[in-house]
């Protein structure tokens, strides 16, 4: 039978999962998408994902952030995924004292650099460098032929205790990349699924965050994806490469969110949670400087316009939603003296198993 501190558990991961899921667009991909990742993990993405995170990472140790969409026909990189990664190697720091070391596109420098200044943290290009309070930043390349050389001189460094993947493109199963609308952006994109099938390999704990099945972790879903996802059927490409938009690579961990930096800020404000200290997620404030940085530092919304916006959403929703979660995590603690009467009496009805 179900404890208290297990149903408030399920119930925060409940929560988290829903907030990251709403749907303002109304089109229902994230529905879709959740469904399947639901039933993957077998309980809320998020706390699943946090759980892991937190057996996993180990203080000193290196976690490999892998993030860095390039848009078309811009050719610049857009603001989801390098916003909330960047957020998140500093809460990686804060949480663990482990070593962050941010994989990215070269045209992502300026805004990590900018958005790591607003959140006090230092920045080296040198893995060996990595001192408190530091990320390291390494530019991956484009070019698949050059890919396996310059992953395995990236694990020459240390095996990393976590592999993580954030709105990361990944190519089909021949090899093409593409945007939301099966595009060909093959030449504009890093080739980091060569380093997350290499870690892969090496047994290395790995968690893929994406909204829409063509980032790397998101084969582990292939099925549903493939089935009820414009674009990712087999054929279902403008580029008329075969296999469609979906990601070959297959991640051990998953969550999907309308929006990847969703999925991310649900992904922190879980771990604080489990870890009890709900000081470690960022609040609305920060959020708002974290975007605005981005934007500032030439960051694209997927409209290509360099504006404080993450996939066409702006501040008006992304720092409630920051301040919901927040709220979320710090609650339940405040009432334990006023509710166990309510848990003990739940629990008996047997619901929750």
């Amino acid at each position: 039978m179900m404890n208290r501190e297990e149903l408030t558990l399920l119930n925060i991961g409940e929560n988290l999962d829903n907030i990251m899921n709403l749907d303002p667009r109304g089109y229902g991909v994230c529905r879709i998408l959740y469904d399947g990742s639901r039933k993957f993990t077998g309980e809320p993405t998020s706390t699943h994902a946090a759980k892991g995170l937190i057996a996993n990472v180990k203080k000193g140790g290196l976690v490999y952030i892998l993030t860095g969409f390039i848009l078309v026909p811009w050719n610049e990189a857009e603001t989801d995924g390098i916003i909330s990664s960047t957020v998140f190697a500093k809460f990686l720091i804060n949480a663990f004292g482990a070593k962050p070391v941010m994989i990215i596109p070269q045209e992502c420098d300026k805004a990590v650099k900018a958005m790591s200044k607003v959140l006090g943290m230092q920045i080296v290009n040198d893995i060996d460098s990595i001192g408190e309070n530091t990320a390291c930043v390494i530019y991956f390349t484009k070019n698949k032929a050059d890919a396996p050389k310059q992953a395995d001189e990236i694990l020459s460094h240390g095996k990393p205790c976590v592999c993580f993947t954030n709105e990361a493109p990944g190519g089909n199963k021949n090899g093409y990349f593409h945007n939301a609308t099966g595009v060909n952006t093959t030449d504009c994109e890093a080739k980091f699924d060569v380093l997350f099938n290499k870690c892969k390999e090496l047994g290395v704990w790995n968690l893929s965050i994406g909204d829409l099945g063509n980032e790397i972790g998101m084969g582990a879903i292939e099925e549903h994806i493939r089935k009820y996802i414009p674009y990712a059927e087999l054929g279902g490409c403008k580029a008329g490469t075969g296999f469609g938009i979906l990601a070959d690579t297959a991640a051990d961990n998953i969550i999907t969110a309308t929006v990847s930096d969703w999925g991310c800020n649900a992904l922190m404000a879980a771990t604080a949670f489990i870890l009890k200290k709900p000081e470690l997620f960022h609040d609305a404030s920060l959020q708002a400087e974290v975007m605005e940085a981005a934007a500032g530092a030439g960051m694209l919304d997927m409209y290509g316009e360099a504006r404080p916006f993450i996939d066409g959403f702006g501040e008006n929703i992304n720092c409630p939603m920051v301040s919901l979660m927040k709220a979320l995590i710090e609650y339940p603690p405040t009432v334990t003296d006023k509710t166990q009467h309510w848990f003990d009496n739940t629990i008996r009805k047997g619901f929750f198993g």
